[in-house]
């Protein structure tokens, strides 16, 4: 497959970004996932199925922008950091910053790991725009790559979601019943918190999603939005069958070489 080939492309309307990125995870499949809205654009990286990097055309969300924001680094230094980056292209902000001794590596890192959750999380309240997936290995981000779990992200995502009647009417409705399903082999590595492994013991298959959420060991708001990730990651479905998703991604094999 030749590197950033499109494969999929989709209305935010239509196809849920957690239902898209559950897709990738499941079958490890590497690529860019592409948002774009009202001439804003943010781009997923991945990578073995799990978020290497991402990308705003939202200069708010830059990474100086960030640690600014968080209070990790003053205007002045954001000022001094800039011009160095205007004077070298090509060089790394967070280099720039651990060069000139204004942070060390291990508090950028860990600043870019959050910055990359946060413009990921903030596509979870996308409800319309375009979303295309293009694949290939090609696509890997060229700057610092974290390695964040893209089930964990979903999950977060997920619990950020503002729009509660969307999270209830992606999962059927509160009088919709929901069942446990078999842990898929692909989320082998991935643990449960606490509270999220309590609200699944909730689910028997006669409950409702009313039920669930009142009884549930988090707020009915968290309660609902975390069994919507358990439904997206195929942990959870709805009634008698178990959910499937809508997207399917064709990956082509290579030729077979001649004998």
């Amino acid at each position: 497959m030749a590197a950033n080939e499109h494969i999929f492309r989709g209305d935010l309307g239509e196809v849920a970004l957690p239902q898209m990125l559950a897709t990738i995870h499941r079958h490890r499949v590497p690529g860019v996932v592409e948002c774009a809205r009202r001439g804003d654009r943010k781009q997923i990286y991945v990578l073995d199925g799990d978020v290497i990097f991402a990308t705003s055309s939202d200069r708010e969300e830059s990474l100086g922008e960030y640690l600014l924001m968080k209070g990790r680094i003053s205007r002045s230094q954001l000022d001094v950091a800039s011009r160095e980056v205007g004077r070298f292209p090509g060089r790394r902000l967070g280099a720039i910053l651990v060069q000139m001794g204004f942070l060390g590596a291990h508090e950028i890192a860990i600043a870019i790991r959050d910055q990359v959750q946060q413009i990921v999380w903030s596509l979870f309240n996308w409800n319309h725009g375009t979303v295309e997936f293009r694949a290939g290995r090609g696509a890997e981000h060229e700057g610092q790559q974290v390695s964040i779990s893209t089930p964990r992200v979903i999950m977060g995502g997920c619990k950020r979601i503002v729009d509660a009647k969307l999270v209830t009417a992606r999962l059927g409705g509160r009088n919709a019943v929901l069942q446990r399903l078999e842990w898929p082999e692909h989320l082998s590595g991935f643990q449960l918190e606490r509270g999220e492994r309590s609200l699944l013991d909730l689910v028997d298959g006669r409950k409702s999603l009313y039920q669930l959420c009142d009884e549930g060991p988090l707020s009915p708001g968290i309660n609902a939005r975390v069994l919507y990730a358990l439904c997206e990651l195929g942990v959870v479905g709805r009634g008698e069958e178990p959910r499937s998703g809508h997207i399917r991604i064709q990956v082509k094999s290579p030729p077979s070489s001649p004998a």
